[in-house]
């Protein structure tokens, strides 16, 4: 699959930190018009809480705590992830890049971006941290100007899968509500 354009179809920066906000609570902001959900799940699997401040969404963060991004795609499209923690991005670790290839969301599915990958098999937790221990003042692509920011960029894909079944012939045509004519000699 490759994606239907250069630019992503929305994108979203949400703040961090042990600071308490006040706006209105939320478990999930939807993006790209509603058709795809993003929350943050804690050590038990249950969505943290959001504020939302006019068309900000912030994050209380608590120091030593794990958590997890959580994508749901409430739409028959297949969207794109590219993910960043802290301006990091999850996958290759270095300076996030709206280039960079991202994680698959198919059709009415789920994601759960557990941590930053280490491997196909291994990643490393993402856990709210002072800024001092934070992973990107550790990392030679990291910035602490970037710590606090949690960021995703959408971008929809071209399904193939979709297209190969537009285009596949039919053996069974009378199923679809049409009748085959009789063959003219």
């Amino acid at each position: 699959m490759k994606r239907t354009g250069f630019c992503p179809i929305d994108i979203i920066t949400i703040n961090y930190s042990a600071h308490q906000y006040n706006g209105k609570a939320i478990s999930e902001v939807m993006l790209n018009n509603g058709t795809i959900g993003m929350a943050f799940l804690d050590d038990r699997g249950k969505k943290w809480p959001l504020t939302k401040q006019n068309n900000n969404v912030k994050l209380q963060g608590k120091v030593g705590q794990s958590y997890r991004l959580f994508y749901r795609n409430y739409s028959s499209n297949t969207y794109e992830i590219v993910a960043t923690i802290d301006g990091l991005d999850v996958i290759n670790g270095k300076a996030g890049s709206l280039s960079n290839n991202g994680y698959i969301l198919r059709p009415y599915d789920t994601l759960v971006i557990e941590g930053f990958r280490k491997s196909n098999n291994e990643v490393a937790a993402f856990t709210f941290s002072d800024s001092s221990n934070a992973y990107a003042n550790h990392n030679s692509e990291g910035s602490a100007t970037n710590i606090g920011v949690i960021g995703t960029a959408i971008f929809q894909l071209e399904d193939n899968s979709r297209n190969y079944q537009k285009l596949s012939p039919n053996a069974f045509p009378a199923d679809n509500g049409n009748y085959a004519k009789p063959p003219v000699y």
